[in-house]
């Protein structure tokens, strides 16, 4: 991923609106706090910069996980851009920095393909740890060369640092076929194909102002032939298809790849390594726009899966500042479901972390329409006209911790969920919000007066529901990043400044909703 590199890569970074404090209700708390650096289980880049496009990696022969990543530099101190570093864990929930530091670094070189360093992935072959990754130079057009192209670097273990490999020819996109020559040639992602035993790279490219996703095969590593696209994605036209993966779980081949226009990642399924590339059954996207450029992880000694990617931060540390590239990790468990498609959810680890200790959730307000039959039950019946139901509670003095309940409800005209940062009980909150009639789960900072059918969200995940029936939810908080998980197949992560620290609650506007077992812990 390399769009604007030029400009630091801080995407769409206009000033922020001056924020209009809103009245506060007596003992709400709706202000957001500072933004914190003690990130763990959804970590921050060497340095606590942000992190970028993970490049997770299972090391066959010593059996260790690696994430390379992107750190968020550009022309820092040492004159860096995007170099590659890199994180080890044995449970995806605790990360440390590798101690060789700076993995593969930018050249300095003002007309050097690769003055800027852009994503790829890291490959073994006879004991030889091959990274391939996009050369991106800004000034490419005083140079006489192209923008981007793809380049390689390798190394004696997965943990050490890569040489350039200055022999390697760079590829570049195929003149003369309609592509964008000049630019959008980027994300080099390499497997070996289980068919024909070759290797397969998968490369992002532009023709007909449409992204694709181009297709080399070799033998050896080394040398590199052109097949033709690989995928157009089909019915849809895509920007730019950024981040492509290929991996396989079970008998079924995934395709992924995320959206650099909606900023959604999506994937396809196919039997063979190398498609043709379907639409799975059910939705094509387990996750919203907050969690980007997202890439698997297979563990091949016990068949476990893992995704991850990035949270994205916003300028200045503010709701209402401009799209900043880059920011913190997140990992969900990934899973295939009966049907072939995709599921995500929490990590078994991260979930025995954050169940140590319970946490006193306790009430601050409470509509008339919000009801208690039981000391583990809360019923809300939001009236078809006037304020939502609603309870809101003490805000959870906590760097991280996870709240869990069941939800279900008989009917739903509008929406229910939860609140954050309530300024009050019914209008000025955030929303983390079931919309069954869209059947969708959807994150919206519009105030609830305001918040209709056709609001555009901050980010939502498609999710079917169906009345009387109970689904599970679970909220993970560190900071600032918040990641919704439901029902065992889907998930939402969201960069909310206004959620640590804040008066939470739960809500249901024109919908009946019962939210069971409602409960907070921490490590």
């Amino acid at each position: 991923l390399l769009t604007c590199l030029a400009a630091g890569c801080k995407k769409d970074a206009t000033e922020p609106d001056n924020p209009v404090t809103p009245p506060v209700s007596s003992g709400l708390v709706c202000s957001p706090a500072a933004e914190r650096s003690d990130y763990s289980i959804f970590p921050k880049g060497s340095e606590g910069v942000g992190i970028g496009d993970m490049m997770p990696y299972f090391d066959p022969a010593t059996g260790n996980m690696y994430v390379y990543y992107l750190k968020d530099v550009w022309n820092d101190g040492t004159n860096q851009r995007h170099p590659w570093y890199g994180l080890q864990t044995s449970d995806l929930r605790q990360f440390t920095e590798l101690p060789a530091g700076e993995l593969l670094p930018s050249s300095s070189g003002a007309c050097a393909q690769d003055r800027a360093i852009g994503t790829g992935n890291v490959i073994e072959r006879n004991g030889t740890y091959y990274a391939f990754y996009a050369g991106h130079n800004p000034s490419s057009g005083n140079c006489g060369n192209r923008k981007e192209g793809v380049m390689l670097a390798t190394a004696p273990a997965a943990n050490q640092k890569f040489t350039k490999n200055a022999s390697f020819p760079t590829i570049y996109v195929p003149t003369g076929q309609g592509f964008d020559e000049n630019d959008n040639f980027r994300d080099p992602y390499v497997y070996q194909n289980e068919q024909t035993g070759a290797y397969d790279m998968l490369v992002s490219a532009r023709r007909g102002n449409r992204g694709v996703l181009l297709r080399y095969t070799s033998a050896d590593l080394l040398s590199w032939a052109y097949q033709g696209v690989a995928y157009d994605g089909g019915s849809t036209s895509f920007v730019m298809l950024e981040c492509a993966q290929v991996f396989k779980l079970g008998t079924k081949y995934y395709l992924l790849f995320s959206d650099i226009s909606t900023r959604n990642m999506y994937y396809r399924v196919s039997d063979a390594p190398t498609g043709p590339w379907a639409e799975p059954a059910g939705q094509s996207r387990f996750e919203g726009a907050g969690f980007y450029a997202g890439k698997a992880l297979v563990n091949p000694r016990t068949g476990e899966a893992y995704m991850m990617a990035w949270v994205n931060r916003w300028q200045n540390n503010q709701d209402s500042g401009g799209w900043w590239w880059g920011g913190n990790l997140v990992t969900h468990k990934l899973s295939q479901l009966s049907n072939g498609d995709l599921g995500v959810s929490l990590l078994p680890s991260l979930k025995t972390y954050l169940e140590a200790q319970p946490e006193t959730v306790q009430q601050v307000r409470r509509t008339a329409t919000a009801a208690r039959p039981d000391s583990s039950t809360w019923v809300l019946a939001g009236p078809a006209s006037g304020s939502p139901a609603s309870v809101l509670f003490k805000p959870i003095n906590q760097t991280r911790f996870k709240l869990s309940t069941t939800v279900s409800y008989t009917d739903a005209t509008k929406d229910f969920g939860f609140a954050l940062g309530a300024c009050d009980a019914t209008n000025q909150f955030y929303s983390l919000r079931f919309v069954p009639s869209q059947n969708r789960f959807s994150f919206d900072r519009t105030n609830r007066s305001s918040l209709n059918a056709g609001t555009s969200p901050v980010a939502d995940v498609p999710f079917q529901m169906q009345a009387n029936t109970p689904y599970t939810v679970d909220i993970v908080e560190e900071n600032s990043v918040v990641v919704v998980y439901l029902n065992g197949v889907a998930a939402m992560s969201a960069r909310i400044y206004k959620a640590p620290r804040t008066t939470w609650g739960i809500f249901a506007d024109n919908s009946t909703a019962t939210f069971k077992n409602l409960t907070v812990t921490r490590p």
